[in-house]
């Protein structure tokens, strides 16, 4: 059974009766300090704020009541306490304590309101209402029934809604292994998980994949994935950003907002994998924006090269070659000489005395050498 919890000062005892008459109508039981109907232990060191928090942690929804007094424990222990925990809230307010609220809020400092319960009570009012965004509900005492049945309406109605998503999002999830079966509402409803930054990091994942084998996303879902917080999810994003963004050919100002993504990130993981995803997308663009990429890490300064090498062989436009011979510049640094590094190195000295030669042809160098079985032996 549900349980519902009246929160407020005493003055909730005349609408007590018609809360309980509404929330036995909806088949819920009824958890109010009042009467006593609240989780408490009595020993030596009880206390109200610790039994209105357990009570607020076991209630399924608190309903908080403005009549026309002050309560220190409902606003500064239950309020607190149901924010912090995420639990269900209503907060309903006489509307003439509403308007008097508003009235004194506009016309008089909160310094001039001499009597104390009034000014802590416009004090909490501004801070639920102003600072933390909450809706306050008017109410009047012949309405509070009617009103309190529409808000629990909605409230129920959101329930089912969330519970029809993740009935959704499961029916989907079923079909995640064979993309190619997935229906076009279905691909939707993984769409909205990969971007759900709530959602567990691996159903997104898996979301992800099966949106990239059916290339079923537009730009604006790519730019949500990599902004994502999940660092599983960044990551995974653009190791299949040649299958996810399908462009082509690809937008100047989209490589360049992924490599400002890469030179923002602390992760050394995401300028790793972005290299050769952009050079597999457009090769010529990905050299031609990747002059702004930072190269700090040695990690990312040898994937460059060993990803341009893969490329080797199909450089033959002299404005990608010069492009080439610049990233490997960058790759070079005074660090020891590593296999790679010294490959690197033999190619940038070559692509630079090509360039110095000026009866050679554009695109004609053949590339590192192939004879990398007689080093190693």
């Amino acid at each position: 059974m549900l349980q519902l919890m009246l929160c407020g000062a005493q003055d909730t005892k005349r609408v007590r009766d018609e809360f309980a008459a509404v929330v036995k109508g909806f088949g819920a039981e009824v958890w109010h300090y009042l009467s006593g109907e609240i989780l408490y232990l009595n020993h030596a060191n009880a206390s109200w704020e610790t039994n209105s928090r357990d009570t607020v942690r076991s209630a399924d929804l608190c309903v908080f009541v403005i009549v026309e007094r002050y309560g220190s424990v409902t606003w500064q222990t239950e309020l607190r306490e149901a924010l912090s925990t995420g639990k269900p809230l209503i907060v309903l307010c006489l509307d003439e304590t509403y308007e008097t609220y508003r009235t004194l809020t506009r016309n008089v400092p909160l310094a001039a309101v001499e009597d104390e319960g009034r000014r802590r009570l416009i004090e909490t009012m501004h801070e639920v209402e102003s600072e933390r965004q909450l809706t306050i509900v008017p109410f009047s005492y012949g309405t509070f029934g009617d009103v309190l049945r529409r808000q629990l309406s909605t409230l129920f109605k959101v329930g089912l809604r969330h519970v029809e998503m993740r009935n959704e999002r499961m029916a989907a999830a079923r079909m995640v292994h064979e993309p190619a079966r997935l229906t076009r509402s279905e691909l939707m409803t993984l769409a909205e998980v990969a971007v759900d930054e709530t959602e567990d990091k691996i159903p997104r994942k898996q979301a992800i994949r099966a949106l990239a084998a059916r290339g079923a996303t537009d730009e604006q879902l790519v730019l949500d994935l990599l902004a994502s917080m999940e660092q599983g999810v960044q990551r995974l994003t653009i190791e299949l950003l040649p299958q996810l963004y399908t462009t082509r050919p690809a937008d100047p100002d989209f490589l360049a907002h992924c490599i400002g993504v890469a030179n923002r990130s602390s992760d050394v993981g995401v300028t790793r994998r972005l290299i050769p995803a952009l050079l597999e997308i457009d090769l010529s663009a990905a050299v031609e924006a990747m002059v702004t990429l930072d190269l700090v890490e040695s990690g990312a300064r040898r994937r460059m090269f060993e990803t341009l090498e893969t490329f080797a062989q199909h450089l033959t436009d002299p404005t990608v070659v010069e492009g080439v011979r610049a990233l490997l510049g960058r790759c070079l640094t005074a660090e020891s000489e590593a296999d790679w590094k010294a490959r690197c190195r033999a190619w940038h000295e070559r692509l630079s005395s090509n360039r110095q030669r000026d009866d050679s042809a554009p695109g004609d160098d053949p590339g590192p050498d192939d004879d990398r079985e007689d080093r190693s032996s």
